[in-house]
């Protein structure tokens, strides 16, 4: 009982120390956009299994580098004889071993020359080590962009759902207006009607436009490796002064930093060596060998009254094999075919980088361009919205222009939003075309 009382209370204590608002329910959680990148960075399953890979390919290397170093093996044995070995001669016979024989041995053996195949096969796991934490470098890449990404469209889908909801409060002022113009005989029916249908139409806007700061929400979460219905918050994020202009230093950085070109890089090394590899065959195996040996009739092999109790020796063995029937030029074409795919696809691959950091650019530029255009239309559609308004309390309009004018509203704020996160979007998608790291 004194047990569980203690048990209950440190509970207690524990749920007492979280983030709670006023009304009890869970602290929502702010984020900066950078910090939720290191967040992400920190919790993705797929960082983990980035580092997984890495350790792996570690300890291959660990594994090929032993292959380096001698093999020591040791053997034990036992025989019984049904009967005593003897050496049979015209006038005798003579035994020549004991009925039980017991035997232990240890074996070393260091390669010397394997046609460098060992040497090859540590420096393509070397390689694959190296290939691995490029691999992490390029996830890291990958996910950093979808962060930024997602939590810019959280940003405009909030202001968006900003924009519905100002819509929302103007246009039920505009039906409070139509049905009291109505009520005194200013307008024809139609003129409430037409108000009444707009109020409807954007309620079920402001109701998409919140459903998508809800999936926005989700996705970050996702990325995040939270709970997916937990409550965040991303602070707005400024629009960078810096301004990426050339071209030719933007292309430099990308054929440098991008971790997929340095990656295909190694990987025809790695196929030079695989060839390496296969023509070691066409050379002799030179080891050296040692091994001491006792036998005796006693388990521990100490006692031999017919031959020497212990032996070792120490020599040097040579393998060549002839004749594969053509295998290992085979082999050797083959690695010169993928070495030829693989530098016709480095080409490929090179064009694509590039022409990502022009389109990238070209995009910031665009968007950059876009955002003076769309702030000077909302703030014109801004002083026609305020102009119809006082014409409609006046009754100089119809009800038709009011509602054109706020749509007009709507569609420019909805356009600035747009081209300020669309920018702040370009910026992190030519980030990542150039292979610019996130600052951890």
């Amino acid at each position: 009982m004194k047990i569980n009382i203690t048990c209950l209370f440190i509970c207690a204590c524990l749920l007492a120390m979280l983030p709670r608002t006023a009304n009890g329910q869970e602290a929502i959680t702010r984020f900066s956009v950078e910090e939720a990148v290191r967040e992400a960075l920190h919790r993705n399953p797929s960082i983990r299994e980035a580092s997984a890979n890495m350790a792996a390919a570690d300890e291959s290397l660990k594994s090929a580098r032993a292959d380096l170093l001698p093999k020591i093996s040791a053997g034990y044995g036992y025989t019984a004889l049904k009967e005593d070995p003897v050496l049979k001669t015209a006038a005798s016979e003579v035994q020549i071993a004991s009925r039980e024989q017991y035997n232990w041995n240890v074996t070393a053996v260091q390669p010397l020359f394997l046609g460098f195949a060992l040497s090859s096969r540590y420096n393509i796991a070397r390689l694959d080590a190296i290939s691995r934490t490029l691999e992490k470098e390029q996830t890291i890449l990958d996910l950093t962009r979808s962060v930024r990404s997602a939590c810019y469209y959280l940003l405009l889908a909030g202001k968006i759902l900003e924009v519905r909801n100002g819509e929302v409060q103007a246009l039920n002022a505009h039906k409070r207006d139509a049905e009291q113009f109505f009520s005194q005989g200013l307008i024809p029916p139609n003129d409430q009607l037409k108000a009444d249908v707009a109020l409807s139409n954007v309620l079920q806007e402001q109701e998409r436009a919140r459903a998508n700061v809800r999936k926005a929400v989700i996705g970050i979460n996702r990325f995040l490796n939270r709970s997916l219905e937990s409550e965040l918050v991303i602070e707005n994020a400024p629009i960078p002064v810096k301004e990426y202009d050339d071209l030719s230093t933007l292309k430099a950085r990308a054929l440098k930093d991008r971790p997929i070109l340095r990656l295909v890089d190694i990987c025809m090394e790695q196929l030079g060596l695989v060839k390496k590899t296969s023509q070691s065959a066409w050379y002799p195996q030179i080891s050296v060998v040692a091994s001491y040996e006792k036998t005796g009739d006693n388990p521990r092999a100490s006692s031999n009254e017919y031959s020497n109790s212990d032996d070792s020796y120490v020599g040097v063995q040579v393998e060549w094999n002839f004749w594969q029937s053509g295998k290992i030029r085979a082999e050797v074409n083959r690695a010169r075919r993928q070495m030829k795919a693989l530098e016709a696809r480095i080409e490929k691959l090179k064009a694509q980088v590039l022409q990502e950091v022009s389109d990238a650019l070209i995009d910031c530029r665009v968007a950059r361009t876009n955002i003076a255009t769309a702030e000077k239309a909302l703030s014109q559609a801004r002083e026609n919205w305020r102009i119809t308004n006082l014409q409609y309390q006046q009754q100089v309009i119809t009800s038709s222009d009011v509602l054109d004018a706020r749509s007009f509203l709507t569609q420019a704020d909805t356009n600035y939003y747009r081209a300020v996160y669309g920018y702040l979007d370009a910026v992190a998608g030519l980030k990542r075309t150039i292979g610019e790291k996130p600052s951890l």
